[in-house]
């Protein structure tokens, strides 16, 4: 009974997002802007993370993308059911071949595009609406209007998204159901575990930089304290600074809190550089080739 619901909703779904001139509303505002945000988005945050050492890009992005991306690719392998479009020809049209083959036909439950988009819908809600200090790849959100704007983009695309997987046949509407469910829950959980770090961190230096006294310290640049140092990350994050706090003192060859260590210092630039070229030749790959062809991507 259960599959005979699932199928007559997924072809009712199916047959209303084929029709022209809405036929392509789930892959513009769906998967074209999801593709871009999942990966050029992690390879910018990876960057990010390397050459400036902010960690903010893991808690919004890099952990609950990795973290589905993963969970999903176990959960498909092991449970084996095959794919609407490879399955029933009705259905079929639109799917691209190679879903179909060498095993990923039977690779439909759950939806991993479902999964991940909406796994990382739900982080970027939760730092929008949640996080004491909201930012967007180091761009800090103050407004509340732009909070809710950004939020809504991201549970809109991950919609899409999942209706772009149903209506080319890719998954079938529980597939995507069930998979938006378990990105849900990956994506609050990923982000609430950081932030209670966050909490922590700022909670200690919010008494200290509210101090008149320590916070003539904290901007003395003969200040080398350790604590001082880190509470003055929290003061510029506030002030939507955190950039400038990052690129004070740079180095390629050094780290903040590490530079008292050649080998820490050696190995952040040399391991710079290592990362940077592949990300470098994927972003390139993926510009130049996979972009023309979003749909065959597989999560």
């Amino acid at each position: 009974m259960l599959d005979t619901i699932d199928y007559t909703i997924t072809k009712g779904i199916y047959d209303i997002f084929n029709r022209k001139y809405i036929n392509k509303i789930p892959y513009f505002f769906g998967l074209i802007p999801y593709e871009f945000y999942v990966i050029p988005g992690m390879y910018l945050a990876i960057l990010q993370i390397a050459w400036i050492g902010t960690p903010n890009p893991i808690q919004f992005h890099l952990l609950p993308h990795w973290f589905a991306y993963s969970i999903f690719q176990f959960l498909k392998k092991s449970i084996k059911k095959g794919r609407p479009g490879c399955v029933y020809k009705k259905l079929g049209k639109y799917i691209d071949e190679s879903h179909c083959k060498h095993g990923n036909e039977n690779q439909s439950f759950p939806s991993g595009h479902a999964g991940v988009s909406f796994s990382l819908a739900t982080a970027l809600l939760m730092e929008m609406n949640f996080s004491d200090l909201p930012h967007f790849f180091e761009i800090p959100i103050t407004k509340q209007i732009t909070k809710i704007i950004i939020s809504a983009i991201g549970i809109m695309v991950a919609t899409m998204v999942a209706l772009h997987r149903v209506s080319m046949g890719y998954h079938s509407f529980f597939d995507v159901v069930i998979g938006a469910i378990i990105g849900f829950s990956i994506g609050f959980i990923s982000w609430i575990t950081l932030e209670y770090f966050k909490k922590s961190y700022n909670n200690l230096c919010k008494e200290k930089v509210n101090d008149v006294n320590n916070l003539n310290n904290l901007n003395n640049p003969n200040d080398t304290n350790d604590t001082n140092d880190l509470c003055k990350y929290y003061k510029m994050k506030r002030e939507g600074k955190e950039f400038l706090y990052w690129m004070d003192d740079w180095k390629l060859f050094g780290y903040k809190f590490y530079n008292n260590s050649e080998f820490i210092k050696k190995g952040i630039g040399l391991s710079r550089v290592a990362l940077t070229i592949p990300i470098i030749y994927l972003l390139y790959k993926f510009l130049t080739k996979d972009v023309f062809k979003l749909a065959s991507i597989k999560h």
